[in-house]
Formats: structure tokens, C-alpha cells, sequence
């Protein structure tokens, strides 16, 4: 405390007297502040993220992935209790699920080709006024074929920082394909029980059109598939966790050309759709292991080898401080976080601006 009020007592920054030193201490503090901030600059990871480059995969050998994706589905028709997102009591009763793999060739200025197959279930359920409850399940399957475009070089061209956004490719895809499926709607008739009341790609008995005063019908067996063209549109997320391996969330709006995925077919209504989400992983063929993410970049870094005794030890197992068990003890040999080291080097900063500050005081004076 007396060596505080000895000099800091003198020290009057708000004093009209002094205000050359105040510009002077300002600039200081300023340049010491840029200074730690371009240190920080060179801590960032020298690892480039290939994919954000407008790489040339031209070649036969290079570009090429396979990849996996399991999600769930939301139908959007004339069955179905929603009009844009189910709510969580209904998801159940709304969503189905879908398998995708795909696999594809990247070619350059962020351009791909990509071909999917896919297998799964859609499911809605739905309650008009003025008419009787009603609910469909369909198993779809099919093939796309899409083009794929890769944002990320515009979008994290130069985010090369060991930032998450230096892990992630972001893609949009559009394309066509054809859709493969069989569909039964149920009604629910006045004594609470469901009958069957349409179909698609089933032979049914017994189905009638009386409504809700009647029983339906029963399936016999299986017909032929119902197909019809449909149009994908969506986008791709990839996360990478080395050269080799993403981790992929897909994204798919899919048009239907046709009114018969929930066997309910009006004139007046719109042509059926439905919503696909998946998340999977990626496989990239051709890439340069060379340029893989090192170690000091990655979320999950690869455990050191240990050795049988290490360069500091002696003849005899010690190290030349001591007994190593009871240093440990001590935390002698403890690593330091880099929170810890941060804070040292904070401290540091200050104290060497404190010493500053004596300095230019005396100066003025």
C-alpha cells in the first residue's frame, strides 16, 4: 500500500496539466492491445481446408465418395395434420423414416455430380372438419441423380482459424429421380374401429364408399408399384473429421408428380411431398493424406505413446529432481491448460505495462 500511494499517488490521469502524458499512455495501451491481438493471429492453425478452394478434381483417380445417411421423413398432402412442421405431440403420428446411400464425383469451382438410392416409410394422419378421421402409411423406394454446388468457398474461404466453420462444407443439391411406392389409407368409422378405404399398389377386398356408416375392405395381396417422377432440393452439411472421413447431415425437399402417396387423390389439391433428414458419414477416395488435419487441430487428439523410461529419468528410474511419484504429488510435473497459460500470459502483459507506466511517469515530470 505505501508503495502504491508513493507512486500512483502522483499519478493524475485526468489532470489538465498532464494530457500530452494521456495521449501518450493511450497510444501505449492501444499498441499493446494490437500487438496481443496479432500474437493471437499467429497461434491460428496453417491447416486449409480443401474443400473451401476451388480445387481441380478433374482427374479420373480423384474426387470420388461414397457415403451413408439414416433420418426420419414428414409427409406433406392431403393426409396430414400439419401444414408446415408437426407439433411434438403429433410427430409420432406423422413421421416416417428413410435410408439413403449415395455416392458421387467432385469435379472443380465447387462442383459435383451425386447418385442416391433410398428406402423408407411415410406415414400422416388427418381430421377435416365435417368429415371422418383418417390415416395412411406408404413404403417408398427410389433413385435421384443431383448436382451438387459447394458454398463454402465463398462462405469460408477464409475462415482458416481452427474455428468450427474451418471443419465445414456446406452444399446445395437439386436434381430428378423416380420414386417406387405402395400406400394404404384407413378410415375410422362410427363404431371406432379403422377400415381399409383406398389403396395404391395393393389388390383390396371389400372396400366401400359409404364414409363412415361402413365397414371397408381387407388387402389381398400385393400389386405392382405405383412410380411417378420426383424433384429433390436441398442441401448438404459436412463436418470433416480427417482428409478422409465427414460426418454429413442431408437435407431433402421432395416433390412428388403425383397425388397417390397418401391413396387419396383430389382434382383440386396440390401434388403429394414430402420432407427427408438424415445424418450419416462420407468416405472421399483419392484424397492426400499428406495434407490431413495434424494433431493440434483436432477436437479428439491422439493419446502420446508411452515410453518405458523417459529421457529425463536416470540409470535408476528418478528423475534428477526427485522421487517422480511424490513430484507428481506435488504437481511439479502437472500441465499446465491453456487457460492457465493465457492468464500467465495476460499477467505478464500487465506487469510489463505497469513498469511502462513508472517509466513515462518520471519522464513527464
Amino acid at each position: 500500500m505505501i508503495f502504491q500511494k508513493k507512486y500512483f499517488g502522483k499519478l493524475n490521469l485526468f489532470n489538465a496539466s498532464g494530457k500530452s502524458f494521456n495521449y501518450v499512455l493511450v497510444g501505449f495501451i492501444f499498441s499493446t492491445l494490437v500487438t496481443y491481438g496479432q500474437d493471437n493471429d499467429l497461434k491460428k492453425s496453417s491447416y486449409e481446408n480443401p474443400e473451401h478452394s476451388a480445387e481441380n478434381l478433374m482427374g479420373l483417380k480423384q474426387g470420388w465418395f461414397v457415403g451413408v445417411d439414416g433420418g426420419v421423413t414428414l409427409f406433406y398432402g392431403d393426409v396430414a395434420l400439419y401444414n408446415n412442421f408437426p407439433k411434438s405431440k403429433d410427430f409420432s403420428k406423422s413421421s416416417g423414416n428413410v435410408i439413403n446411400i449415395f455416392g458421387g464425383k467432385k469435379f472443380k469451382f465447387g462442383l459435383a455430380a451425386e447418385a442416391q438410392v433410398f428406402k423408407g416409410t411415410l406415414k400422416g394422419e388427418k381430421q377435416a372438419d365435417m368429415l371422418y378421421r383418417r390415416y395412411f402409411k406408404a413404403d417408398i423406394m427410389g433413385y435421384s441423380v443431383s448436382a451438387k454446388y459447394n458454398l463454402s468457398q465463398v462462405l469460408f474461404r477464409n475462415r482458416n482459424d481452427r474455428s468450427f466453420f474451418n471443419r465445414v462444407s456446406v452444399y446445395l443439391t437439386a436434381g430428378g429421380g423416380q420414386i417406387f411406392f405402395r400406400s394404404r389409407l384407413y378410415k375410422l368409422a362410427m363404431n371406432d374401429q379403422w377400415y381399409l378405404e383406398n389403396v395404391s399398389g395393393f389388390s383390396a377386398t371389400g372396400i366401400d364408399s359409404a364414409g363412415i356408416a361402413a365397414a371397408g375392405g381387407l388387402v389381398a395381396d400385393k400389386a405392382k408399384t405405383v412410380s411417378a417422377i420426383i424433384v429433390p432440393v436441398g442441401g448438404k452439411i459436412n463436418f470433416k473429421l480427417n482428409q478422409k472421413t465427414n460426418i454429413v447431415l442431408d437435407i431433402n425437399y421432395v416433390t412428388c408428380f403425383t397425388d397417390q402417396l397418401d391413396s387419396w387423390s383430389r382434382n383440386w389439391s396440390h401434388k403429394d411431398r414430402y420432407l427427408s433428414a438424415g445424418i450419416g458419414l462420407v468416405y472421399n477416395f483419392g484424397s492426400n493424406a499428406d495434407s490431413d488435419i495434424p494433431d493440434s487441430d483436432r477436437f479428439l487428439r491422439p493419446k502420446e505413446k508411452k515410453s518405458g523410461v523417459s529421457s529425463s529419468d536416470d540409470a535408476y528410474g528418478k528423475s534428477p529432481m526427485g522421487n517422480n511419484s511424490s513430484d507428481k504429488k506435488r504437481g511439479l510435473f502437472k500441465k499446465k491448460s491453456k487457460k492457465e497459460d493465457k492468464d500467465l500470459e495476460i499477467k505478464l502483459k500487465l506487469y510489463e505495462l505497469q513498469l511502462k507506466l513508472f517509466e513515462m511517469q518520471y519522464l513527464v515530470e
